[in-house]
């Protein structure tokens, strides 16, 4: 052990020369070299219901919880809308992808910080990493608010088609028995003559005998004409209801249409009540970083020193031992 320290010590000068040289060589590196990086933060706050309340009823969320809400912000219908917005030639899908990053914020008695999540977007400038932020976020908010009417939209559309076809199915049975029940109620008599029915009875002083009473039969074929228009009436103003809606959800999703025709440049214009504006949004916007976030100068000139020290004391025991045998 003696004899190995002897043997550094004996080339101290070269092994610390090497390992400035290797700390100065570094920190160059670092300084000239390699692209300097920026952070600008996102700090957003989701609280997306189950359900919530359109003209149409009340609409079931497909997404059910804040995590996969956050993480729609890296979904390639932002990422390529951003790279557009952004004016972006050399950059891919991955790249971007590469330069955002999602924590959550540590979670603490309210329930805000608990659905809060911090965003960190990445780029090479200060102010380029927070329009790339404003940008995203911007994007994020559009693509989670289209995407939740349209899910909406096509959900009523099929709702009540559906519908209608079953309530046409059914006014097509409740007229086919109000026109039995009238084709009855035709051949039913209105009145039965009771004098003629108790003339078949051979001992009669003992009743009083009217000459017309109300057929119970024609009077009930009647309640039951009454009862099946009033149904009638029901399904007709279902299946009303149900073209008005469809009639509506048809401009919308036209509108729907147009907006990914123009290319998602002019904003969705639609009358369906949004979510996600009110339940997705950020308490501040980003701000430019006054100090990049790597690389580390400090940091890359101490590894430079490490490395250079130990592949100093490699090259110094390397002469002490294998050339001095040989």
């Amino acid at each position: 052990m003696k004899e190995l320290f002897m043997a550094l010590w004996k080339r101290k000068i070269m092994i610390v020369s090497i390992a400035l040289i290797g700390a100065i060589l570094a920190g160059l590196f670092s300084m000239f070299i390699l692209s300097p990086v920026y952070d600008a933060k996102l700090n957003i706050v989701i609280s997306m219901p189950e359900t919530y309340n359109t003209r149409y009823g009340e609409y079931k969320l497909p997404i059910t919880t804040n995590e996969q809400y956050i993480n729609l912000i890296t979904s390639n219908d932002v990422l390529l809308k951003t790279i557009k917005d952004m004016k972006y030639s050399n950059v891919t899908l991955e790249n971007l992808k590469k330069q955002i990053s999602i924590g959550k914020v540590a979670a603490n008695s309210t329930d805000i910080v608990q659905n809060s999540f911090e965003v960190t977007v990445s780029a090479d400038e200060p102010k380029e990493a927070q329009k790339l932020a404003q940008v995203l976020y911007n994007n994020y908010i559009e693509f989670a608010d289209v995407m939740t009417k349209e899910r909406a939209i096509n959900y009523y559309i099929n709702h009540f088609k559906v519908d209608k076809n079953s309530q046409d199915i059914l006014l097509k049975s409740a007229r086919e028995i109000l026109k039995k029940n009238e084709e009855l109620l035709a051949k039913t008599p209105e009145t039965i003559n009771q004098k003629d029915a108790m003339s078949q009875v051979t001992n009669t002083k003992d009743f009083v005998v009217l000459e017309n009473i109300i057929n119970p039969n024609y009077t009930k074929i009647e309640n039951d004409i009454i009862l099946k228009n009033q149904e009638i009436n029901t399904i007709e103003d279902t299946i009303r209801t149900d073209i008005e809606n469809l009639t509506q959800l048809d401009i919308e999703k036209k509108a729907i249409d147009k907006y990914y025709e123009t290319g998602k440049e002019a904003k969705l214009d639609s009358s369906l009540i949004g979510v996600v504006e009110t339940s997705i949004y950020l308490p501040s916007p980003p701000v430019a970083p006054t100090q990049k976030t790597s690389p580390s100068n400090a940091r890359n000139a101490a590894i430079g020193l490490i490395l250079g020290g130990m592949l100093a004391c490699g090259i110094a025991l390397i002469r002490e031992y294998w050339f001095k045998k040989a």
